[in-house]
């Protein structure tokens, strides 16, 4: 049973899915949208509106509980103001091995919805997909802006709504290949709904898709826009052979480039949540831009995996798939059947002999406790590969040196002299070593030498003939008590009294000494006490 705060995080996300959606469909005059996609791990269902209807699918295993369905169905019907008759809920029961979804029921629930301004047949009811994936809707609309005057080629076209969007765009020519006479009638009914009606310039083709491309590879035809949105498997007994994304797409690629007129565009799409494009093989004969955050639809999880992943590929170059694929079986014909097989006996029979003596892996040698085991370190049991030209040397040898300039060469420091520990090694900090870039003008002294005091007035800077500020006298010219101690008959002074800015030179329009602009005059407790 659902616990109550489910329930009010679920009507929560429901009536913000629902509002954002509207909001949608009334900019880009459309009916069809998702509200919620699984965002609860206690609710596992998706809603989505279709006009006036609202379809509910259960993602739950085994399904949730007849307590929890009618729950479900009477949030649906009180918070996005749906009709309880107008209300469709279904199971998606999880697929097992290499099992399809199947028809759920033989009553239809056909209804006509819009999308960008589109008329769509969809079926709510006879099948878990309604024909109309509204993941999609965005690389749709992608697909009609690039669509103007190109030759549009639309595989697996299901019920062809790529193939009515590229020719609301303008296409020369739009082809639909799909191999199920069904969803082949529905794609005509919806070029014929939105006013393409031209059989010749808007062909469907019913077919399996696999000997159409060979057919088109031999004849040499040439098309500008190709969508590629298979299934992620099917075994259905009218394809020559299974056909399954994951081993199967790098061989479809290959075909598709024979076809594509340069710089044409391949829209590669997928839906399987293992799937992973292999960029490093394809990168040299396509650009591969993958849509992702740019045309990612309203009101799906992307945490989930509901959303179909896409690829923008512009071809290049023509792509050759690789070959000698671990996948592919080799067939065996008997005579060479029959010598495997034998073959196959023998090593049996070796393991088992070996077994029996207790070698678990055959490859190493046993040793017994007293014995000595062979180092695999020698040359002559195991090869060193690429490093055969350095010796070997056992334990009782001494191993050379490689620091020695005659052992190893130094590659480009072979001009610096190497030395031994009883040698003494250059200093590099005399003149006569090592040159000093740029510096040579300064003269070096030793520790003997004494260097030239830059704090003598000869050395400073004179100031400018113009300034009559009196100098402030060096410490020696002092006399002792103005040091900041006690001389012969002198009374104790502070700092202030004693320091050559003192009160007398701080007075309105004194004479200030020279180097009084640095620094900032500050109040001091005497100043204070005279005022």
């Amino acid at each position: 049973m659902i616990k109550e705060y489910v329930k009010k995080d679920f009507v929560r996300l429901v009536k913000a899915g629902a509002l954002e959606g509207r909001r949608w469909m009334k900019a880009t005059d459309s009916s069809a949208v998702r509200i919620y996609d699984r965002n609860l791990a206690e609710l596992p269902v998706t809603v989505e509106l279709f006009g006036r209807w609202a379809k509910i699918v259960d993602y739950a295993d085994g399904g949730l509980s007849d307590e929890d369905r009618e729950a479900v169905i009477d949030l649906v019907n009180r918070m996005v103001y749906v009709e309880r008759d107008m209300i469709v809920y279904q199971l998606r029961r999880k697929r097992e091995g290499l099992e399809q979804h199947t028809l759920l029921s033989q009553e239809k629930t056909e209804l006509t919805v819009r999308e960008h301004g589109l008329d769509f047949i969809v079926d709510l009811t006879s099948h878990i997909d309604t024909g109309l994936f509204l993941d999609q809707a965005l690389v749709r609309e992608y697909v009609r802006t690039i669509s103007a005057d190109m030759r549009v080629l639309n595989l697996f076209s299901y019920t062809g709504s790529f193939s009515v969007y590229a020719a609301a765009g303008g296409a020369a020519c739009v082809t639909s290949v799909d191999m199920s006479n069904t969803y082949s009638d529905i794609c005509r009914r919806n070029l014929e709904a939105n006013g393409f009606a031209d059989s010749q310039r808007y062909n469907v083709v019913v077919s399996d898709c696999l000997p159409f491309v060979r057919a088109e590879v031999e004849r040499g035809g040439r098309w500008d826009i190709i969508i590629f949105d298979p299934p992620s498997f099917s075994n259905s007994h009218r394809m020559e052979r299974p056909f399954d994304v994951k081993k199967d797409y790098m061989d479809w690629l290959a075909m598709l480039s024979r076809i594509m007129s340069d710089h044409a565009i391949l829209i590669f799409s997928c839906n399987s949540s293992t799937f992973a494009l292999d960029k490093a093989r394809v990168k040299k004969a396509f650009r591969i831009v993958e849509t992702g955050q740019d045309l990612a639809p309203v009101g799906f999880s992307r945490h989930r995996g509901g959303i179909s992943r896409v690829w923008v590929m512009e071809r290049l170059a023509v792509f050759n798939a690789p070959t000698g694929r671990g996948e592919r079986v080799k067939r065996v014909e008997d005579q060479d059947f029959e010598r495997l097989v034998s073959s196959y006996d023998s090593e049996e029979t070796v393991r088992e002999d070996r077994s029996a003596r207790g070698a678990g892996r055959d490859e190493r040698p046993r040793y017994r406790e007293g014995g000595r085991r062979e180092s695999f370190r020698r040359e002559d049991s195991r090869p060193r590969y690429g490093r055969d030209e350095r010796p070997r040397y056992r334990d009782d040898d001494r191993k050379s040196s490689y620091r020695r300039d005659d052992d190893r060469p130094r590659y480009g420091r072979d001009e610096r002299p190497r030395y031994r520990d009883d040698d003494r090694k250059p200093s590099y900090r005399r003149d006569d070593d090592r040159p000093r870039y740029g510096r040579d003008e300064r003269p070096r002294y030793r520790d003997d030498d004494r260097k030239p005091s830059y704090s003598r007035d000869d050395a400073r800077p004179r100031r400018r003939e113009d300034d009559r500020r009196p100098l402030p006298r060096r410490d020696e010219e002092r006399p002792y008590h103005e040091h900041g101690s006690m001389g012969q008959n002198d009374r104790p002074r502070s700092r202030a009294q004693s320091h050559s800015y003192d009160r007398d030179r701080r007075k309105k329009g004194a004479v200030k000494p020279y180097g009084y602009d640095s620094f900032a005059r500050s109040r001091r407790r005497d100043d204070q006490d005279e005022e």
